[in-house]
């Protein structure tokens, strides 16, 4: 008989145990509803994240495990970007996740706002488009332009009506990178130079450099235009100032294979100002990726301020394009997010609910991970109850944070 309590009473404690784990009303997870990104692959058009993909985007990220890039050549598969659709205030940093393989693994640069890093991933984990196409190096390369890409060019610029454009002549440069890479371009004089940076997705496939004049308001100055299969932005360079008209008096040639911190000249302008000849430069040069190591990523996690946690009421469930507003939702403080994360933490199990709130939903977002809650309020004589539910399961607050729950509820 005493064998029999004993036993008895040790498969109640397990049974106890197993229900205590499952008691509180928190789970944080990574779940999409407050995030949206695309799937980006060469020659086809961007995507929409699906729910596993947004999971899978941040889960491989956030399971660090950097490595050193073989030396190898690649396929690059897909570009996967992940960001926060609501208010800037969550700390839910842009994700992306770039996916390439060689003949012995799988690979996945990850860029959070806080690491940049190299990892072997499992395909399996995710379910990616593995390419089978000639493999390339990870260096950038200039490419011969074709007609198709000078057409294009000319088409986009006689639409716009805004300014007049006048071409020099055959200034075009076809750059390839089959990676990731920041492009920087540098103009230069005598006595100034101003660089500025481009990053160079792979889904581009291949930018297109090109020099023309235009002109604004009677002021002709070089416009450097940059094109590639999916978008055309274009910038006037620095003026020469009282330079007049610039010809161009130089075009360099590009090596077939570019290299990681060379500086190459593409054009030189020159300039009549006040009877001498000014010289203006355009260069550019390849900066690689950043690679930090384990103890690199680890250190800036370290130092990265930590989640902010935010709540939502609000009337609308969260799903699809689903776009919170002033309208039907109210953002918390991140002092009162995690005031609100306590409460919830905090309450325990029951089998009753209560009433719809006048904002029935409540979302707690931590970075990645949110969950949302129905509300419903039992109103007493002297006190309401306050009641969440999830999965099914309602959980009370208790009168103290009822109350506090209330204060800073929109009810």
């Amino acid at each position: 008989m005493r064998t029999i309590g004993i036993t008895t009473l040790l498969m109640a404690t397990i049974i106890l145990t197993g229900c205590t784990e499952q008691e509180s009303a928190l789970d944080l997870k990574v779940r999409p509803i407050l995030f949206d990104g695309y799937h980006y692959e060469p020659d086809q058009q961007s995507m929409q994240l699906d729910e596993t993909e947004q999971i899978a985007v941040h889960t491989i990220c956030d399971d660090t495990g950097a490595i050193f890039l073989p030396n190898s050549t690649f396929v690059y598969d897909g570009t996967y970007r992940s960001f926060s659709r609501f208010s800037s205030d969550v700390a839910s940093p842009l994700t992306s996740m770039t996916v390439f393989h060689d003949d012995e693994a799988t690979y996945a640069y990850c860029q959070t706002d806080a690491s940049q890093y190299m990892k072997q991933i499992d395909p399996e984990r995710f379910s990616i488009a593995r390419r089978e196409t000639a493999a390339e190096p990870i260096r950038p390369r200039s490419l011969s332009r074709s007609d198709e890409v000078h057409q294009a060019v000319k088409s986009n610029l006689e639409d716009d009506l805004f300014f007049e454009v006048m071409p020099f002549t055959s200034p075009f440069v076809t750059l390839h990178s089959p990676l990731f890479a920041s492009l920087a371009l540098e103009v230069k004089t005598q006595d100034s130079s101003t660089t500025s940076f481009h990053p160079f997705d792979p889904n581009m496939k291949t930018m297109t450099l090109s020099l023309y004049l235009v002109k604004m308001d009677g002021v002709v100055q070089p416009l450097l235009i940059q094109s590639s299969e999916n978008n055309m932005a274009y910038g006037s360079l620095d003026s020469v100032p009282d330079g007049g008209i610039p010809t161009l008096s130089t075009v360099y040639p590009l090596p077939d294979e570019l290299q990681f911190g060379n500086m190459y000249p593409l054009w030189e302008l020159t300039y009549d100002v006040n009877g001498e000849t000014v010289k203006q430069t355009v260069s550019l040069s390849y900066e690689p990726p950043v690679m930090m190591t384990q103890s690199e990523v680890d250190a800036a996690t370290t130092e990265e301020v930590e989640e902010a946690t935010i709540g939502y009421f609000h009337k609308t469930s969260l799903s699809g394009k689903t776009e919170l507003h002033h309208l039907d939702a109210i953002q918390t403080t991140t002092a009162d997010g995690e005031t609100l994360k306590q409460m919830l933490q905090r309450a325990e199990r029951v089998n009753r609910n209560g009433e719809a709130a006048a904002y029935p939903l409540f979302t707690l977002a931590e970075g990645v991970k949110s969950q949302t809650f129905d509300v419903t309020l039992h109103e007493r004589s002297k006190k309401t109850d306050v009641y969440v539910t999830t999965k099914g399961n309602h959980y009370k607050l208790s009168s103290e944070d009822s109350a506090t729950w209330l204060s800073l509820a929109p009810y």
